[in-house]
């Protein structure tokens, strides 16, 4: 235990997850079991999406004010910027370079970004068991400085900034301190509005990274092409039919997890196995099977009188096999790094909340798929919630900033 604990109770920086289509502020209290001390969220128009230059002036104008009135405490912050900020790619070192392995790192970045290496904060991770092989995560330092300048409109201090990846593992550290945890092979597959985020690890280790820019834009486009509305309108009854349907399944834990936590973050495990006809079954019933309540916004989905049960339905198959395809992809990869399979996948992201797109992946995987909250074992001494969170519903959307929170606690 910290000695400062004994005289005071201290918080973690307040964390920012910007998101294509959203930022999630989350401050936690900086104890051996950390609470919920705020949480807001700041959704991004539409039409600040897709263009940075808007995003950054809608922020400069909202953000301030989410602080304010969300209740968050001190002067510090970290974030982890849009995956669009991101260069996210595998190299390998050369032990005969005189330069250094970052400078080498930098160097590479910066040819693939046409800048000068003193342009690039560069981040790498050698991958377990080889010293020369690396995960590089890079951003542009222009783009850092302009999140360092955001925050100083909000009178914070940013004392970090990491990608997306980073702290979606730290979401999970506990779940590894045994010894036998260090061996497990985990794909986390964090499916949002704008990309997914794909991290492979061993235990607590980085093995492999990846950005795959395709998400739930584009189901959005292809169910306002079917409802001939606009995409706004057509991701609210896309969520609204994904939860309008029956009930799940009683979710199971997962065994692999072995300890009292572990059904607190895995919250569905199993989806399909995918090897035999039996599990291929059981993960179509699982699949199909969308639960009652938007758990995006906790509300009661609104009444779909009027529409008519004959209208054409949006086929995603096609962006589903993409990104199945872009998965197995990077499966293949990370366990020639790995010299072994990936023993189980962890669905994150707001788009993990349809069963079905969730379960087609497991299918498609053939690996054991659970989806991930972290935030959950944070309301054990909250059990009302605190803003957008309620502890009735799962988070998994918010596993960066619940990640961010844990580096905090830990710096």
């Amino acid at each position: 235990m910290r000695i400062r604990r004994m005289f005071s109770k201290t918080v973690s920086p307040v964390v920012a997850d910007f998101g294509a289509s959203s930022v999630k502020l989350l401050q936690l209290t900086d104890e051996e079991t950390p609470s919920i001390v705020a949480a807001a969220q700041l959704e991004i128009p539409d039409e600040a999406r897709g263009n940075v230059d808007r995003r950054f002036a809608f922020l400069a104008e909202e953000l301030p004010a989410a602080l304010r009135k969300g209740g968050f405490e001190g002067k510090r912050a970290m974030c982890s910027p849009a995956s669009s900020h991101f260069i996210v790619q595998q190299t390998r070192i050369d032990d005969s370079s005189p330069l250094s392995a970052d400078d080498q790192v930098s160097a590479e970045v910066a040819g693939r970004m046409n800048c000068l290496p003193q342009a690039v904060v560069a981040r790498s991770f050698p991958t377990p068991g080889s010293e020369r092989d690396r995960v590089v995560l890079a951003i542009a330092r222009d783009d850092v400085m302009r999140h360092v300048d955001l925050f100083k409109r909000c009178r914070f201090d940013l004392v970090g900034v990491h990608p997306d990846q980073i702290p979606m593992l730290h979401s999970f550290h506990h779940l590894h301190r045994r010894s036998e945890d260090r061996s497990v092979s985990t794909m986390y597959v964090d499916a949002g509005w704008g990309a997914v985020k794909v991290a492979v690890a061993r235990g607590t280790d980085l093995v492999f990274a990846r950005i795959i820019q395709i998400g739930g834009r584009q189901f959005d486009e292809i169910s306002a092409a079917a409802w001939g509305c606009t995409n706004s309108a057509a991701r609210l009854r896309r969520i609204q039919e994904e939860s309008a349907q029956t009930a799940p399944k009683p979710i199971r834990t997962a065994a692999s997890t072995g300890d009292g936590e572990s059904g607190s973050v895995m919250l569905r495990v199993g989806m399909a196995k995918a090897d035999t006809d039996s599990q291929h079954d059981h993960a179509e019933i699982e699949a199909d099977s969308i639960v009652a309540e938007d758990r995006r916004s906790g509300e009661e989905p609104g009444s779909l009188a009027g529409v008519s049960t004959a209208c054409p339905q949006p086929d995603f198959i096609e962006v589903h096999e993409t990104i199945a395809d872009e998965l197995s992809m990077c499966a293949r990869y990370a366990q020639a790094s790995l010299g072994s399979p990936i023993d189980r996948i962890v669905m994150l992201g707001g788009e993990s909340h349809s069963r079905r797109f969730a379960g087609h992946l497991a299918r498609r995987m053939g690996i054991k798929t659970s989806v991930g909250d972290p935030i959950r074992r944070l309301f054990a001494g909250n059990t009302e919630g605190v803003g957008p969170l309620d502890p009735s519903r799962e988070h998994p959307e918010w596993v960066v900033a619940c990640g961010l929170c844990a580096m905090g606690v830990e710096a």
